[in-house]
């Protein structure tokens, strides 16, 4: 258990901004983001839409009314709250004293990412053969490449599904970065690659790294997605008497609106400020054949 300060407001931001730029990766999915309260098990619908047909165009459709007719299917994934995690720390009044502000800034993003590692480990453990099928790739670590992630998102693009992100994990992505056509500006097309080891985009696809991906059993390394193949819902447990805290907090983020709880309390019988962070969230599987597994061979 961590012991930190966080009763001033920068604290709070500090935590907010580490959390939100953990849980980067899930922007590669349908998302519903909200700093509204809700239960555990409550449903949230995301929705998506399918079934868009072309068809030659003839005056006598639609009993002459060509114009006025309907079209396209908007479904949607229903995503149930089924998983509330939190991370506590407690602090006592030497502590609060002793440690510099600086200190406990750092410790305050080290908790939210704690939390944001655990809400994506939940979400990434969706991503098996059972739900998308047979890999789209298999390789050994050192042999993704450029090449081999063309492969791989051509067998998403053959199931009729374009694929809009590439995650991997840290060994794939270490991988990548050593392929000469990432790393060579003039093939790149920047010194991204060398100068901050990031690859913003890679063959029309976002790309994001991850250290807690797990391999589900299957040795994976990552995934090539079309948005609709996962939704994820965040939301914030609403406490049943948020008086009795000496702080209750909706942490939520301006841009993507995604938010963290926050509660906090002094308990005089042991001399501790006790304080926690927390995500209530869920997700579900949508587009099966929207998302191409990357799995190891060695």
């Amino acid at each position: 258990m961590s012991t930190i300060n966080y009763t001033q407001s920068i604290f709070l931001q500090e935590a907010l901004q580490a959390f939100v730029a953990t849980l980067q990766p899930l922007t590669a999915f349908s998302r519903s983001y909200s700093g509204t309260t809700s239960q555990k098990g409550s449903a949230i619908i995301v929705p998506r839409v399918e079934a868009l047909t072309a068809t030659t165009f003839s005056y006598t459709a639609n009993s002459s009314r060509p114009y006025e007719a309907g079209g396209g299917t908007i479904n949607s994934i229903t995503v149930n709250l089924n998983n509330h995690r939190y991370v506590t720390s407690d602090i006592t009044d030497i502590q609060a004293a002793n440690q510099a502000p600086a200190i406990l800034v750092n410790f305050a993003r080290q908790q939210a990412k704690s939390l944001a590692k655990l809400v994506l480990q939940d979400i990434f453990a969706n991503f098996t053969t059972v739900n998308f099928g047979a890999a789209a790739l298999s390789t050994t670590v050192a042999n993704v490449s450029l090449a081999g992630i063309r492969t791989g998102r051509s067998v998403v693009i053959k199931r009729d599904a374009m694929p809009e992100n590439l995650i991997l994990n840290a060994d794939a992505y270490a991988s990548l970065l050593s392929d000469a056509n990432m790393t060579q500006a003039f093939q790149y097309g920047g010194s991204e690659g060398v100068r901050e080891a990031r690859l913003p985009r890679v063959l029309g696809m976002n790309t994001f790294e991850t250290n807690v991906l797990p391999t589900n059993s299957i040795s994976l390394v990552g995934m090539i997605v079309h948005p609709d193949a996962l939704a994820v819902a965040v939301r914030t447990l609403q406490p049943q008497r948020p008086e009795v805290y000496s702080r209750f907090e909706i942490l939520t983020d301006d841009e993507s609106g995604l938010s963290m709880g926050y509660r906090e309390y002094f308990e005089p019988a042991t001399g501790k400020l006790y304080s926690a962070m927390e995500c209530l969230f869920g997700s579900a599987v949508g587009l099966s054949l929207g998302a191409g597994l990357i799995v190891r061979t060695d």
